[in-house]
């Protein structure tokens, strides 16, 4: 399902088209979850994400109201969500933890790791939360024909865009400055914004935006690896509760690890960082609003 804002319709039009395209899909993936519930919530996940950033984009025409009613909406349909998908995280994380550290640990700790953390999942994870948050996600979607977007325009968006992008900025400084777990997140989600709005505004140049979209979503997986691991390292904290008997015995070498694989994808976060926010606040949204203007231009000339 594309991501996009068609540059041939007016504002509301578009944000309205890919607001409920991404509502249904939601409601889609979690009518299927029997199938396969974690992937099912982590792609209804994505797809509230992205509603979400959409709605950010264009924050100033919906107004303070309207805008926290949705997005809190949305949120907490989210959270709900939430239990199965982070546990399974933990399960994957431990997985790539062990192909990274290969040799360092004999393989059945990492194993045992996994297989504890799994049963966390089995005692945690249900699928009573699906049908409600559907039900949730259909009446959001009712209201996105009664956003207040009569005001919004390409001006609302590209000031959207400026917002996210010197917001991300000053979280990347503020990341680099104290590579703390919290200011790392902080920096994470201003980073998917900043993928996510340069998605929507890809059919301006596609070859340019698409390119720079990537390299924003590099970012987010990293500092999200990042975040995963910081998770990893509470549970297998000195205070926190038994795990296995396997696990246990090396909780110190495997926090070892954890911090030695931490500090090497903050390192490549905070290079490609350098690069994505090169731009000052000022100069990166007047570029890009060069793109969208002549796009625009293009797209009704040909209409």
């Amino acid at each position: 399902m594309a991501y996009r804002l068609s540059l041939a319709d007016d504002v509301a039009s578009g944000v309205r088209s890919c607001a409920r395209e991404q509502l249904a899909d939601a409601v889609e993936r979690l009518e299927g979850a029997a199938d396969d519930p974690v992937a099912a919530v982590h792609e209804a996940r994505k797809d509230l994400k992205k509603t979400r950033a959409l709605l950010r984009l264009v924050r100033p025409a919906l107004g303070r109201k309207a805008y926290r009613r949705e997005t809190d909406a949305l949120r907490e349909i989210a959270a709900a969500l939430s239990g199965a998908r982070d546990a399974d995280v933990r399960v994957a994380t431990t997985r790539a933890l062990a192909a990274h550290a290969a040799g360092q640990l004999p393989a059945d700790v990492f194993d045992a790791l996994g297989a504890a953390l799994a049963t966390e999942v089995a005692e945690r994870d249900g699928g009573a939360a699906y049908g409600e948050a559907a039900e949730q996600l259909r009446a959001a979607a009712l209201r996105v024909e009664s956003w207040p977007l009569e005001e919004a325009g390409w001006d609302t968006v590209l000031a959207g865009l400026a917002r996210a992008y010197e917001r991300g900025r000053e979280a990347f400084a503020t990341a680099r400055a104290k590579p703390e777990p919290e200011l790392l997140h902080a920096w994470r989600k201003r980073a998917k914004d900043l993928w996510y709005h340069q998605r929507l505004l890809a059919p301006a140049w596609p070859e340019v935006l698409d390119a720079q979209a990537e390299a924003a979503h590099a970012l987010s997986e990293l500092l999200g690896d990042d975040h995963d691991l910081a998770v990893l390292a509470e549970r297998l904290a000195d205070e926190a509760p038994p795990l296995a008997a396997a696990v246990d015995a090396r909780r110190a070498e495997l926090r070892t690890l954890v911090a030695h694989r931490s500090e090497a994808l903050r390192a490549d976060a905070f290079a490609l960082g350098r690069r994505i926010y090169a731009e000052s606040p000022k100069a990166f949204p007047r570029r890009l609003g060069r793109y969208v203007q002549l796009a625009v231009e293009e797209a009704r000339a040909g209409a």
